[in-house]
């Protein structure tokens, strides 16, 4: 070990904190909302590049010392963190849950443990600065194991970030992004004493220049990174309070309705009847999937989920209401569900199927008229919806959504006009490519709409597009 080499291990480990302490604060303050935005995967790959470039330096220093427990432990460590990122990102591709991810949690974390035990038993004792931090570590990945394993055992509901145990936990999680401090303070030590060793002889090191740059570009890759997802973050709060106040004006001219099934299974959802409704009319129903399913929401809060019934608000304004007579659906997602068309997800569609049915007993619905629509997760249920029960529905607008393109076979008789943006990175284009080639496949002649140079938010272009709601109200089930 040169001197280049521990200053360029006390700068990996340095930026390892820097990037553990942004990620984990950005997490407090906008909750699992932070995976949703556009430069995490970057961000987090870029974080975790960082911290195994600061995990190879260590190796180097305990194969260089000969504390061969710390050395083969950090190696497992390094493998199973690798793993552990390897499923991440997935899901952050992917948008789902992966069965994979809390396996490798657990090994994830107990293999952490393990090496935090060998700085305090093995011969790394003798550095007091390692001795603080095997303690430390060990600390924290026990009370994040416990805080994986109490819920499993006593059937506890999981954490949540809204909730105080929650915070405490994401507070430990903070506190644990200093971890590798004890290692850089070991570092300067062992730097001073190469500094003594080496007073009044000078060392050529031709790999500072090299090194110096790799530290240069990896400093400006994670702060531009770290920067953007801060941003992002704070900008989705500031669209998200304003979203809130405009749902809280929408939600006052529906009516709260729950809906109960034979098994007590319960959907609270709000509906909003025609303007000047006439029992003896028959009239179209809309179902707006809200994308208050996603994770991150505050899916019991009611009224925070209508934001992301996006057409209900537009068609819930006077000059659509007395142009587009219809009633208009938006059922709540219940914590720890989706309406369907995610992989590995809980689904609630066969409770909004029943729901939906049940309305034509009390109100006069005209059952060849009924249309779904969606943004996200939201046009995820969308596809969903007409793909299981195409008998229910004769027109859907699925926005940024997904489903498995093999059932979109399953698409009989209902019309479909589906956007997407080509540069979405929520939710890949191909998705959407994929349900429209099917339909035509299967003889359906579906409309489709694809922003070349938009993204994953398009609500406002589709919501303008010419003819759209004339398109909609038009379609009829034979």
């Amino acid at each position: 070990m040169n001197k280049s080499l521990y200053q360029f291990g006390i700068f990996f480990l340095g930026l390892t904190v820097g990037c553990g302490l942004l990620q984990n604060t950005d997490r407090f303050l906008f909750g699992l909302q932070l995976y949703n935005e556009p430069s995490i995967f970057a961000w987090v790959l870029v974080a975790n590049l960082v911290s195994v470039t600061a995990a190879i330096v260590m190796l180097r220093y305990y194969h260089y010392r000969g504390y061969w427990p710390a050395f083969y432990t950090l190696i497992l460590s390094t493998i199973a963190s690798l793993c552990y990122v390897g499923i991440f990102l997935m899901m952050l591709l992917s948008k789902s849950p992966s069965g994979y991810y809390e396996p490798v949690v657990f090994i994830y974390l107990g293999a952490n443990t393990i090496h935090a035990l060998t700085l305090l038993f093995s011969g790394t004792r003798k550095k007091v600065w390692l001795r603080i931090a095997g303690a430390f570590m060990a600390t924290i990945n026990l009370v994040l194991i416990l805080s994986v394993v109490l819920p499993l055992l006593f059937k506890l509901a999981p954490l949540t970030d809204n909730s105080v145990p929650g915070k405490i936990l994401l507070c430990i999680l903070i506190a644990g992004g200093l971890a590798p401090v004890p290692l850089i303070m070991n570092f300067r030590d062992e730097l001073k004493l190469l500094n003594k060793a080496n007073a009044g002889s000078a060392v050529d090191d031709p790999w500072e220049d090299r090194l110096i740059l790799v530290k240069a570009l990896a400093l400006m890759t994670a702060v531009i990174l770290g920067a953007m997802v801060t941003y992002q973050g704070f900008s989705a709060i500031y669209w998200g309070k304003q979203g809130y106040e405009n749902a809280k004006k929408m939600a006052k001219l529906f009516e709260s309705r729950t809906f109960v099934n034979s098994k007590g299974d319960t959907l609270f959802y709000h509906l909003l009847k025609p303007l000047n409704y006439d029992p003896k009319k028959k009239y179209p129903l809309v179902v707006n999937l809200p994308y208050g399913g996603l994770p991150g929401t505050d899916r019991t809060d009611k009224i925070l989920q209508m934001d992301g019934a996006a057409a209900a608000d537009i068609l819930s304004t006077d000059g659509n209401r007395k142009k587009y007579p219809a009633f208009l659906f938006v059922p709540n997602c219940p914590p720890r569900s989706g309406w369907g068309g995610v992989p590995n997800y809980p689904s609630v569609d066969t409770l909004v199927y029943k729901a939906i049915i049940a309305l034509d007993t009390v109100f006069s619905i005209d059952a060849k008229r009924r249309y779904v629509t969606g943004i996200s997760r939201g046009g995820a249920g969308a596809w969903h919806f007409i793909c299981t029960r195409p008998d229910l529905f004769a027109a859907a607008i699925p926005v940024s959504g997904s489903e498995d393109p093999k059932l979109a076979p399953k698409i009989v008789d209902v019309a479909v006009w589906a956007f997407h943006g080509a540069k979405d990175q929520n939710v890949r284009v191909a998705r959407s490519r994929g349900m429209i080639e099917g339909m035509k496949r299967s003889g359906q002649k579906p409309k489709y709409t694809e922003y070349p140079n938009e993204g994953h938010n398009i609500w406002y272009q589709v919501s303008i597009t010419p003819g759209l709601w004339d398109w909609l109200f038009a379609q009829k089930k034979d």
